[in-house]
């Protein structure tokens, strides 16, 4: 049978989204594998990525029209039960829910590909080269996106490989595609004695001490950050763990707080809790300690002494403030599962992502063009109470060494 052009260009934008998930980044890394049937009617026939995974992948809007996904969240049961020979009738508990939304938006990338001549004087192919490092391109864009969405700033640091421009560029917003939101107060922490953003002075560092205080939040909190669960860890339910990013500077800073016999005994519990669980969040140098995993993350959310912040106030609706940096300071991310929604829809062929080639210049140069449709957001639910808090992710803030 004839394969028609637009079904090449479907079955080629498909084998490039299979790539693109392929790929080693921050987001796939913490994405879990696509339920099956069984879990789909579970969640009411929407397709989403298990449940105890940091990043949640949703492809609703892949199969119908529209910009826009919504995450329900059904509060626990926390009435009294009925004993005895009490009447049943009349004690029934509401079920009641909180909805969070996400969008989606078109996303396009042209690479120029040069003209007759310009392929003459390289034996690389340079349509295959282009091709390959938009694909690469794109994995790093939105591990940018997650980062920022996920820390709940963009910060200021800026580096040659950063993609993502400052908060004040004025097409920052639309980059971003939903809007990024600062950690709600309870869901904030604070390196050293600092009990506020603006009160962290340079010896408010990174430690084994710290740690500790997050541990003892992590099991202290009402509404906890449930721990991340991925479908092939067999250890998820009797030693459950969180997974803690921080900057190569706080990494540093950490190290340096501990002796050489600690560092040994953190790394060796990494090593045992990895076993017959053999997933890429523990590749690489990496400690746990109380259950919490920690790593680097190399492109830092970082605060310098003077720039002006976004933090959240002690109020149910997470109302925000501006406030001033005091020193350097940099943001470790915390993540449970449920942290991040990634939502796909389809594109013109049909697929997640489409690529396509165009002749210009009577013919003498090609242009290549990646287009996705995509949009990632932190999850937010509010509470039975009525109090606003991020769902699957904390951010602690700490002074570095300079």
């Amino acid at each position: 049978m004839a394969v028609t052009k637009a079904q090449a260009a479907k079955v080629f934008g498909s084998a490039l989204f299979t790539h693109a998930n392929r790929q080693n980044t921050f987001v796939n890394m913490l994405t879990g594998k696509a339920p099956q049937q069984a879990m789909r009617k579970k969640n009411n026939g929407k397709d989403q990525t298990e449940a105890g995974a940091p990043v949640v992948r949703i492809t609703d809007l892949s199969k119908q029209a529209g910009t826009t996904v919504e995450l329900d969240l059904f509060h626990d049961l926390v009435g009294l039960p009925t004993m005895g020979d009490q009447r049943l009738e009349g004690r029934g508990e509401d079920l009641t829910k909180t909805e969070f939304e996400l969008e989606i938006d078109q996303g396009r990338k042209m690479v120029e590909s040069g003209g007759k001549m310009q392929q003459k004087r390289t034996k690389h192919n340079l349509l295959s080269t282009g091709k390959t490092l938009m694909q690469d391109f794109f994995g790093r864009y939105q591990d940018e996106q997650a980062m920022y969405h996920l820390a709940g700033a963009r910060g200021f640091y800026q580096a040659d490989d950063i993609i993502m421009p400052l908060e004040s560029h004025h097409e920052f917003k639309k980059l971003m595609v939903n809007e990024v939101t600062p950690p709600t107060y309870d869901r904030h922490l604070f390196g050293g004695d600092a009990t506020s953003f603006e009160g962290i002075d340079s010896a408010d560092i990174l430690t084994l001490d710290k740690i500790d205080d997050i541990a003892l939040s992590l099991e202290e909190m009402v509404n906890p950050i449930r721990p991340v669960r991925f479908e092939d860890d067999k250890m998820a339910g009797e030693n459950p763990f969180h997974v803690l990013f921080v900057t190569p500077r706080q990494w540093a800073d950490f190290r340096a707080s501990m002796s050489d016999k600690q560092a040994l005994q953190l790394q060796a519990a990494a090593s045992t809790r990895r076993q017959g669980f053999n997933h890429q969040i523990f590749s690489g140098d990496c400690f746990m300690w109380r259950n919490i995993l920690i790593r680097q993350y190399k492109k830092p959310v970082r605060f310098y002494a003077g720039n002006t912040v976004t933090v959240s106030e002690n109020n149910d609706k997470a109302t925000t403030r501006q406030v001033t940096a005091s020193t350097t300071i940099d943001r470790a991310i915390l993540l449970g599962g449920q942290a991040l929604a990634s939502a796909y829809g389809a594109t013109a062929s049909g697929a997640q992502f489409n690529m396509m080639t165009k002749k210009v210049d009577y013919e003498n140069s090609t242009d290549i063009v990646m287009q996705w449709m995509n949009g990632l957001k932190k999850i937010r639910f509010e509470s039975r109470t009525g109090r606003v808090n991020d769902f699957g992710v904390l951010n602690l803030d700490t002074a570095i060494t300079q």
